[in-house]
């Protein structure tokens, strides 16, 4: 999109210049070439960007949650979440791509007309297209228009016809590319007149006007001489030279060209993210990753309950895990959406139509994510954990989202959990009172970075491991990962003394769960 309207508004302040200073100069030659060169580097100047300068990619934070947990569901079926109405820049694109066909329709009517003029030759006309020449010899003055026509094929002047032809398409919209053509056009014809009538400009002129014909607009060849353009170019013919000191006019494309590759670059430049801060801990950064890890939070909760797991594969006891990745850009939608795998037929449609739902837009910040979904059948009725394949291997800038599990119980699991079991996976995450948000702010501002951790400077994750029991209180807690320094006794100390939890659903009843969490840190002098 922001290549498009740079374009088209770099080719519009091409045509301005030519428009006031260079359409009435006779270098016709010059204007030719700066009017082909103006569309050349219109099209080209958006391009430019400068992205080795500058360390700060288009890169997406990374949002650090509960890597290790999955979150469980019953599946049920549900209704199917129906797409979000067509937003205005769907309704442009779907506009301007209509405008495209049209457009090309129209050429390819134009260059049919074209062949079908040269085939059909009748008496009294004299055009050429490219090195056909066709000029009926009994006209007064065949000699010299046949001489006009020669010069458009030398000079290839209808291959900028369909240069033009083809920027109409992608340009239809733009009225100033219409004028375009017409200037370009009318060089042509000036080139061909100057060359051909040589010292007797009058009689040529004289010419000129006896031959005005009424040409077919529908075909792309250049006529000896038409009433629309008649005018225009006598008056081109009997002007006096322009001076020299005149083509000192072209420099002004250099300065031109200088400034629309600043701009471009400008557009395309990343912008500037990220602020200094100071302090010992950074409890607003760890704040702000909670809201991050919340916001996934009920993301995975939506994914869970508007993903079915289908009838049939639960019939079947078919289980797998499916992974996609996509992008949310700023204020954006999510899109693109892409697939690594498939488990069965309309699985990939029914997850685009969940995600590309307008109430998705709120429930996700910016940036990259991959996302895996294990559907599984609770029990033994379905393949065991050894058997799924291992995640693939993701982008350094994506976030993984947690894993999501759609859980379905087959006719044969009819049996209550034992509740005196450790699960490492049930139906209903336990989680903190109050919310993860609430409990990642806990953290934040009881947690006692060692002191000589703050000296080393350590930055990184601690993971915990314990044990969520039915009342909610935390037992057996270990560490997973250590940074060493302290950090992960000051952790423990932290969660130890923290609120309890809501305990782990199986079944409706509450059991043990074996839960790891992970806490990053980040030390900012």
């Amino acid at each position: 999109m922001v290549y498009l309207i740079l374009s088209n508004i770099y080719v519009s302040l091409f045509f301005a210049f030519y428009w006031v200073a260079l359409r009435k100069q006779t270098f016709f030659r010059w204007n030719r070439i700066y009017l082909l060169t103006g569309l050349c580097l219109a099209f080209n100047l958006p391009l430019l960007s400068i992205p080795a300068w500058f360390n700060d990619t288009t890169v997406y934070p990374r949002y650090f949650i509960n890597e290790g947990n999955a979150i469980f569901v019953q599946s049920v079926p549900t209704e199917t979440v129906q797409p979000g109405t067509m937003d205005w820049k769907e309704l442009v694109i779907l506009v301007y791509v209509t405008g495209c066909v049209l457009s090309s329709l129209l050429f390819l009517l134009r260059l049919w007309r074209t062949f079908q003029y040269l085939r059909s030759f009748t008496d009294g006309e004299a055009f050429s297209f490219f090195s056909a020449i066709r000029v009926d010899r009994n006209l007064a003055g065949h000699e010299q228009m046949e001489a006009h026509e020669r010069v458009h094929a030398r000079e290839w002047h209808s291959a900028d016809l369909l240069i033009i032809q083809l920027v109409k398409i992608g340009c239809w919209f733009n009225p100033v590319v219409y004028a375009y053509e017409r200037a370009l056009g009318m060089q042509h014809e000036f080139i061909a007149d100057h060359a051909t009538a040589k010292d007797d400009k009058v009689a040529y002129a004289e010419l000129l006007v006896a031959s005005a014909l009424n040409v077919e607009s529908a075909a792309l060849i250049h006529t000896f001489s038409s009433r629309s353009w008649l005018k225009m170019r006598v008056s081109m013919l009997l002007q006096g030279r322009s001076h020299r000191q005149n083509l000192c006019r072209y420099l002004v494309l250099i300065r031109l060209t200088g400034m629309m590759a600043i701009a471009s670059m400008a557009f395309n430049m990343p912008s500037a993210r990220g602020s200094a801060h100071s302090g010992r801990f950074a409890a607003d950064t760890t704040r702000q990753l909670s809201e991050s890890a919340q916001d996934l939070s009920l993301f995975g909760k939506y994914l869970s309950e508007h993903i079915e797991y289908p009838e049939k594969a639960i019939r079947n006891k078919k289980e797998g895990m499916y992974t996609f990745s996509f992008e949310k850009g700023r204020g954006g939608h999510i899109r693109p959406i892409s697939f690594l795998n498939e488990l069965w037929e309309g699985q990939n449609e029914q997850v685009t139509t969940v995600l590309q739902a307008p109430s998705v837009d709120t429930l996700i910040p910016a940036g990259k994510y991959v996302a895996t979904i294990a559907f599984r059948l609770a029990g033994n009725a379905g393949k065991p954990d050894a058997e799924f394949p291992p995640p693939p291997p993701v982008e350094p800038e994506c976030t993984v989202i947690p894993p999501l599990t759609i859980m379905a119980y087959s006719n044969e699991e009819r049996e209550d959990p034992e509740t005196d079991n450790l699960f490492q996976r049930v139906e209903i995450q336990p989680e903190p009172d109050g919310g993860m948000k609430s409990f990642m702010e806990y953290v934040a501002a009881n947690y006692d970075y060692p002191e000589e951790a703050i000296e080393a400077g350590v930055n990184g994750k601690v993971v915990v491991a314990f044990v969520v029991e039915r009342d909610g209180s935390l037992t057996d807690l270990k560490l997973v990962e250590d940074l060493g320094y302290g950090t992960g006794e000051a952790a423990l100390r932290v969660l130890k003394n923290g609120p309890r939890w809501s305990p782990g659903i199986q079944r409706g009843r509450p059991v043990r769960v074996a839960y790891t969490l992970p806490l990053r840190f980040n030390l900012q002098r």
